[in-house]
């Protein structure tokens, strides 16, 4: 989608969802092409997959760790 059409109803900017749309790109979360004036945003998908793969194993770790602190607090 285009800037306009990312932010129509929002109660940001454009120029905020443009900042955070350039840093998801350099991750390489999504990407721009360029059409006519407007720069048309796109996900990547099988980089989200990642993050997404990469996010679960962080979140499992978490759960581990509380689930050790519950135990101790428990004991």
């Amino acid at each position: 989608m285009s800037i306009v059409r990312l932010t129509e109803g929002a109660r940001v900017t454009r120029q905020s969802v443009t900042k955070h749309l350039h840093v998801l790109a350099g991750a390489g979360l999504v990407r721009s092409t360029r059409v006519g004036r407007d720069h048309i945003w796109e996900i990547e998908p099988r980089r989200l997959g990642e993050a997404q793969r990469w996010l679960d194993h962080i979140a499992g770790q978490w759960d581990e760790a509380l689930g050790r602190l519950k135990k101790s607090l428990e004991d």
